[in-house]
């Protein structure tokens, strides 16, 4: 039974997360770019900052790599915590894995698009 719950538990969060971000952090530091938005489905301001990201993510893939970390799964947890990460913040990160610039929600789609301009390119 406890193993029916965990499986079901794992299976709504990973459906609970949004589709064509990818959750697996091991990629920060894989000789690319990479844009790490720490995201909380629970936060109506973390959904907005989603999609705004999503608005612009093809203008800088696949030089750069969108991510997702959601402090509510235990793998994105651990990142956040090692990292000392913010909810509801963008993170930049260099192509060797170094932390390089940070963005709370904020401002419009145009802000995040030089935002992304300034720190990834």
């Amino acid at each position: 039974m406890i193993i029916v719950v965990i499986v079901a538990a794992v299976a709504l969060l990973i459906a609970r997360m949004p589709s064509g971000f990818s959750t697996d952090l091991s990629r920060v530091g894989d000789d690319v770019v990479t844009v790490v938005l720490v995201h909380d489905h629970n936060f109506v301001a973390s959904m907005e900052m989603l999609a705004d990201v999503n608005r612009v993510r093809d203008e800088f893939e696949p030089e750069v790599e969108f991510l997702v970390a959601d402090p509510n799964h235990p793998n994105g947890r651990a990142f956040i915590e090692r990292h000392g990460l913010q909810v509801i913040t963008l993170y930049v990160f260099d192509a060797a894995g170094n932390l390089r610039a940070e963005r709370p929600q904020q401002g419009d789609v145009d802000s995040l698009r030089r935002f992304l301009e300034d720190h990834t390119r």
